[in-house]
């Protein structure tokens, strides 16, 4: 490539102008190098380059700018001014503006058999379409029942008036041809369903009109280093001798979306390790401003084509809100690094599974083993449900992992191996491995590939934006109705006495490493173990008792203060729900024929009733009067149908939908009057309230990494809450109609699942 040649003269009057030193021609040179590699690659992906094709063209258009920008602003925003071809709509993602942006005329809806197909929006830009479809009502029988079968993978395409055909490509479809605004699209098959167990052949038509004037696209600024610049720090120019690289521990901001109150940050960060070693992040990233104050942030699902751009797997993204920060922003990471211990290091021992292991059972052995100078506990073996085995090691807090093998066998996988998972002095972690048909006979276990833990390390960057903001409002005033925010949980005072008479029921790591179901006194003087392995834990209405699904197959009901159990046989699930008189118990089933059903059973009579079959389905509660509220998600979306069940006429109906709460556990809760659903928003961290009637939705905790959500009797709504850079929660008591809250004075590994005050 030619070199890029400067005008001297003008060179000159832009430097005398700003006082700045002289810039290298070699630096031109790069800068310009760097902009037309760009150039080139955005050309290739959207078919022009700020809407000049010829390199020429884009030299003109730089020419007059490029050396006071370099001067004035510094190499890396020169960087930035010229790459904002893309943007984001909020709920649709990156699109490319490079050409008109097109839109879908109105949703389309097809229903067969009960299952609604919706495609709900089309997004068409100059290198792609995007469509976004849900689908609803498909019936859980509709998929596999084991986890190693895997259902339908839909190659789904738009198909055009002429027969072309546009496939899928990254984050969306080929593009549609400006000319044309329609096109039908196909989905072969419902995902993950089975042959003939759903509708196939879906073809809906879609019209495409142009973007409305007032839709709203958010810029995005990349600020990437330039590859290869080769800086002399000292005469703060470039230099041929000093090559910049990115600091072994520094956490980069490579792209800045901004938004209606705030920023979409993404980057990168790439620890330098020496060869055979590698790390692992500990804990979740963490952003603080200039002031220390810890930052609140979610995951911004819609850029994940920014993040993944991010090389080597590195990326990560965070959205904020911005008011009231305090710059530079401090982004970091925590984490350790991972070598070997003697990779020719191996040891061997043999155990006798007999010629018929059955599935879960259990081979204590507690057997020490050698390994590269260190000692494994070996403490047991599981016949698990994959066809294969599960050893349960105990180690010193210095071993990362361990590699397993029974020799003579070919596994189909592997699984665990290694982590942090410290209990006290003791490291803990299990090795799954997984074979077609489960080995039998006296086997010889091989273990090698022994890894340590070195020394923690904190990886670290900073973020200011490019020029203070004018849009956003100093101290925003979020509606009345928003009880805790990031800002006013930390001003939390501790529970008064008299919300601290009563229980919670958490699901919490124990002391041996394993997760159980716990009952803790409000006011933090004791706690009781209900169960070593227990999970998806019910507190009774009067606080009397828990009930779980156990390792038996069986729901067990444990009385808290006479220490006893009753087995309710039958089928067990999980998703348990007391009705408000203590007689029944709503479930979702994990048997044969009953695989996510809503189903009740009856404590005295055992009798079970199967209410609905819909698909991944969640309980929300019991009204006072009787009705069983539940719902069921969209495919594809963040949205939830609602429905209840009425017992004395035996009819289920359709209530309301909720948009905008999370695609991966709703936790949703009926409040003991009926009168509230609490549940998890999109995000995943806020918590919003509607009426049974889907009237009044409004927000209540605004990103607080809530959890686990209960109502008590007397209408307080406790939350566990997960600390941002820690496994701990918190359980925080709201009142909703007055806002009033506290924190409960239990910090555990653990999530809400019951909770009783007197």
């Amino acid at each position: 490539m030619s070199e890029f040649k400067s005008n001297s003269e003008f060179e000159k009057n832009v430097s005398a102008s700003f006082g700045v030193p002289a810039v290298r021609p070699e630096f031109v040179n790069q800068v310009y190098a760097n902009l037309m590699q760009q150039a080139d690659e955005k050309s290739r992906k959207s078919h022009r380059f700020l809407g000049l094709r010829p390199a020429w063209a884009v030299a003109s258009a730089i020419l007059g700018i490029l050396i006071i920008s370099v001067f004035v602003i510094g190499p890396q925003r020169v960087y930035a001014s010229f790459l904002k071809l893309f943007g984001y709509i909020p709920g649709v993602g990156i699109v490319n503006q490079s050409s008109p942006i097109r839109v879908l005329a109105e949703p389309v809806s097809i229903t067969r058999e009960d299952i609604i197909i919706t495609v709900t929006s089309a997004t068409l830009t100059g290198d792609r379409t995007q469509i976004e479809y849900r689908i609803f009502g498909v019936p859980q029988s509709a998929y596999p029942d084991r986890g190693d079968v895997i259902g339908c993978y839909p190659q789904e395409y738009l198909r055009l008036a002429d027969g072309t055909l546009l496939t899928a490509v990254n984050y969306g479809y080929q593009p549609v041809p400006a000319d044309i605004n329609e096109a039908v699209f196909v989905i072969p098959c419902i995902p993950n369903t089975l042959p003939g167990r759903a509708p196939e052949n879906w073809e809906l038509p879609l019209q495409f009109v142009p973007a409305p004037a007032d839709m709203v696209v958010m810029p995005v600024t990349e600020l990437l280093p330039l590859p290869s610049l080769q800086v002399d720090i000292a005469q703060n120019s470039p230099a041929a001798d000093a090559p910049v690289s990115p600091d072994d521990h520094v956490v980069m901001v490579s792209k800045v979306v901004d938004t209606t109150d705030g920023y979409i940050l993404v980057g990168s960060f790439q620890p330098q390790v020496q060869p055979g070693e590698t790390f692992q992040q500990v804990g979740a990233l963490e952003i603080q401003d200039a002031s220390g104050k810890e930052i609140a942030y979610t995951y911004p699902l819609d850029v994940n084509e920014l993040i993944n751009e991010e090389p080597n797997g590195s990326g990560w993204g965070a959205q904020i809100k911005a008011t009231g920060l305090d710059y530079p922003l401090t982004i970091s990471f925590l984490g350790v690094e991972i070598y070997p211990a003697d990779p020719n290091a191996t040891a061997e021992f043999s155990f006798d599974a007999g010629t018929n292991p059955q599935q879960g059972q259990v081979w204590e052995l507690n057997q020490e083993i050698q390994l590269a100078g260190h000692t494994l506990k070996l403490v047991s073996i599981t016949a698990d449900s994959r066809g294969g085995y599960s050893f349960s090691f105990e180690v010193d807090p210095k071993v990362y992992s361990v590699g397993v093998q029974i020799s003579g066998t070919t596994p189909i996988g592997v699984g665990g191996g290694g982590g942090i998972n410290r209990i006290g002095d003791v490291n803990k972690f299990s090795v799954v491995i997984s074979y077609e048909q489960r080995p039998t006979g006296v086997l010889t276990v091989r273990l090698s590939n022994l890894t340590l833990i070195g020394e923690s390390i904190t990886w670290e960057g900073q973020w200011s934006p490019e020029t203070v903001r004018t849009d956003l409002v100093a101290n925003p005033q979020l509606p009345a109705q928003v009880c805790l925010t990031p800002e006013s949980l930390a001003q939390l005072q501790a529970a008064p006495a008299a919300l601290t008479n009563g229980k919670v029921l958490l699901y919490e790591k124990l002391e041996t490493g394993a997760w159980g179901l716990v009952v803790h006194e409000l006011d933090g003087s004791q706690k009781q173990i209900v169960a070593q392995q227990g999970t998806w834990g019910a507190l009774s209405p009067d606080g009397s008792q828990v009930a779980y699904p156990a390792a038996d197959d069986h729901h067990h009901i444990f009385d808290l203060a006479l220490q006893t159990e009753q087995v309710l046989p039958g089928l067990s699930g999980y998703d348990l729900h007391w009705s408000p008189d203590g007689k029944q118990i709503a479930y979702l089933g994990i048997g044969a024929g009953s695989v996510n059903s809503v189903n009740v059973i009856n404590i005295d009579s055992h009798e079970v009733m199967q209410i609905s079959t819909l698909s991944q389905q969640t309980i929300i509660g019991w009204s006072p009067d009787g009705l069983l509220y539940f719902a069921a998600p969209y495919t594809g979306s963040a949205a939830w149908k609602v429905f209840t069940y009425e017992f004395s006429s035996g009819t289920q109906q359709e209530r309301f939908t909720i948009e905008n709460g999370t695609p991966k556990f709703l936790n949703p809760s009926l409040s003991p009057d009926g009168n509230w659903i609490a549940y998890r928003g999109a995000d995943n961290s806020s918590v919003y309230l509607v009426h049974p009637d889907g009237s009044d939705m409004h927000l209540i905790l605004d990103n607080v990494s809530a959890v686990g959500i209960e109502w008590s009797s007397q209408g307080w709504l406790g939350v566990s809450l997960r600390k941002p850079t820690s496994d701990q929660s918190t359980v925080a008591l709201i009142n909703p109609d007055s806002c009033e809250a506290y924190l409960l004075p239990i910090v555990s590994e653990g999530d809400l699942e019951g909770l009783f005050i007197e």
